[in-house]
């Protein structure tokens, strides 16, 4: 790498992270993160979209997850099942969510904004961003798990031996926490990537770790006589006829629930690509395909391992951890190294795809003036060491009660956001509207706030949450609440999309400047050109409100046959 190209880089850079990128004067409600990724930006492909899938599933919290499912009676097709038809409903969603910002080039603060209104989003924003730290922290703890095998196939006994320092009410070992933080500080780098450059990361991990857990996978069958065995698992309770209905239903939700964030996220990715068809079937093969093998390949693992090792081990960490405990030598060590370094990429890039990213957007959104995707970035990963991840999940009951909760408060947002742009608005976006609070404008609503929007989550949340405290206490709510929230992730959405069609039915909500009905207007009329109506631009946003405002006489022709009162 020559100087001038490495100077060119290091000065990218630099105006990532100090450069002050919005209005130095009034409201700002945009930075050059906000605003619409220019066509030099959008290098996402298929390639890119489908690894992102890839990404996110081949990782230990996907991975584990049959062990959650195992532990509620069902059989190990049982858990291949319900990844097909979880997968099948998150395909669907993932197409109707993901359009819009392929279309328009906006990221997931800005996209909100018109369901919400500019004050509105901000709660949304608030909403995700919680959730995405809090999934960045467990994801970090994971990573350590598995650093922490890394280190012992390095170090040996030495690694094992570290006295522990800490109280046994810690919920994690004095190594364990070393472990935690050396993967931390690694992964920290990658926070300094703008996903312009971070799709690179998700093609390498996606091969790399298939790579490497198909090969542990091959190893164990070799070892086990070339069997798969007849995937059974220690201490495994099977129901059988109507006891099979409700944890099956619970399996499908928590499939779907695993990558629920991803499906609100939606805008933050595809907004970096060309043309919808590249986003849109890419990620629902994706997913179809990663999380159905994922789900295949844990269990057989697991099955085949148990001959093997004598015992069942789900966790990852802790089935390489007893692999180098019996086979001990340079061949496991020199296997289980560079098995454990497959998933900490894993690890990596599926904080960095789906949760940094996301949190860095959030706050971007929420203080456009100085923070910018990259800076937001850098501060989830600040953050996530103070939400004491080993505290969350302790059993395989708390990771199931974390997967689920969290849909509750982020899908009524997915559904409010799918209805409003391919029911309501037919696909429509004023861009420039997006980034103003002026009153008049289409999407300023009361105050900014769109109480519609605000109506239709709290009422698909109040719907669903109250199952919460039964899956952590089974007798502090009755048989209903439990069941519902068995459902939570396709109920919250239902109840979010169906109150917020309701509410703008009875209040109907302004489409284009002077424009409420959106008669005359066909689907994605406004796409054509990106949300800009005649004479408006990019710079004219960056320049201040643009239009004539509500309410001044006269009419003003501004496109598709709109008259602007």
């Amino acid at each position: 790498m020559d100087g001038l190209t490495l100077r060119s880089r290091l000065a990218k850079a630099r105006k990532y992270i100090l450069t002050r990128d919005a209005p130095k004067e009034g409201a700002a409600y945009f930075n050059e993160d906000l605003l619409p990724t220019p066509p030099e930006h959008r290098t996402w492909n298929v390639l890119h979209f489908f690894t992102y899938y890839l990404t996110t599933t081949f990782s230990p919290s996907s991975y584990n997850l049959g062990a959650t499912l195992i532990s509620l009676g069902l059989l190990w097709w049982h858990c291949i099942l319900a990844a097909v038809i979880g997968s099948f409903i998150l395909s669907i969603i993932v197409v109707l969510n993901s359009r819009g910002a392929t279309r328009y080039h906006v990221g997931y603060p800005v996209y909100v904004r018109a369901s919400s209104g500019i004050g509105g989003s901000k709660l949304f924003v608030v909403v995700r961003a919680s959730v995405a730290i809090i999934y960045f922290a467990t994801q970090s703890y994971y990573g350590g798990m598995i650093t922490s095998v890394c280190l012992r196939a390095i170090f040996g006994d030495s690694w094992v031996n570290l006295p522990n320092r800490l109280p046994s009410n810690a919920g994690i070992t004095s190594r364990d926490l070393l472990a935690f933080f050396v993967f931390w500080v690694v992964q920290f780098g990658v926070m300094f990537l703008h996903p312009t450059v971070l799709r690179h990361l998700f093609v390498i991990k996606a091969v790399y770790t298939t790579v490497a857990l198909l090969g542990v996978l091959g190893w164990a069958i070799h070892m086990n006589g070339g069997s798969l065995g007849d995937f059974s698992f220690d201490g495994q309770v099977t129901l059988h006829g109507s006891a099979l209905v409700w944890p099956m239903i619970q399996a499908i939700n928590s499939v779907m629930g695993a990558l629920c964030p991803i499906l609100v996220n939606q805008p933050d990715v595809s907004r970096y690509a060309t043309r919808p068809s590249q986003a849109t079937w890419s990620q629902s093969l994706g997913i179809l395909i990663s999380k159905v093998l994922v789900m295949f390949v844990s269990c057989a693992t697991t099955s085949v391992t148990t001959h093997v090792l004598g015992k069942s081990f789900w966790n990852v960490w802790d089935l390489y951890d007893e692999i180098l405990t019996q086979f001990w030598g340079t061949q496991a060590r020199a296997g289980m190294f560079f098995a454990s370094l497959g998933m900490v990429l894993a690890i990596i890039a599926t904080n960095a795809g789906t949760n940094s990213l996301p949190v860095g957007a959030d706050l971007s959104g929420l203080v456009p003036s100085y923070i910018n995707i990259v800076r937001g970035q850098i501060l989830c990963a600040l953050l996530a060491p103070l939400c004491v991840p080993w505290k969350i999940i302790s059993s395989a009951q708390s990771f199931l009660t974390f997967l689920g909760s969290y849909t509750v408060f982020l899908m009524p947002t997915c559904g409010i956001m799918v209805v409003d742009y391919w029911i309501i608005r037919k696909g429509n976006f004023h861009l420039p509207s997006l980034y103003t609070k002026e009153p008049g404008k289409v999407y300023s609503y009361y105050h900014g706030w769109n109480l519609r929007s605000i109506a239709a989550w709290a009422g698909g949340v109040a719907f669903t949450v109250h199952g919460i405290a039964g899956s952590l206490d089974s007798s502090s709510v009755g048989q209903a609440s439990k069941s519902i929230y068995k459902l939570g992730f396709l109920l919250s959405f239902a109840m979010g999309s169906f109150l917020y069609y309701v509410f703008t039915l009875i209040w109907p909500v302004p489409i284009l400047p002077g424009h409420v009905s959106g008669d005359g207007l066909g689907f994605e009329d406004m796409a054509a050109t990106e949300g800009f109506l005649d004479g408006e631009s990019v710079e004219g946003v960056r320049a201040g409100p643009t239009g004539v405002a509500l309410g001044e006489e006269g009419e003003k022709e501004v496109g598709f046959g709109v008259k602007e009162v």
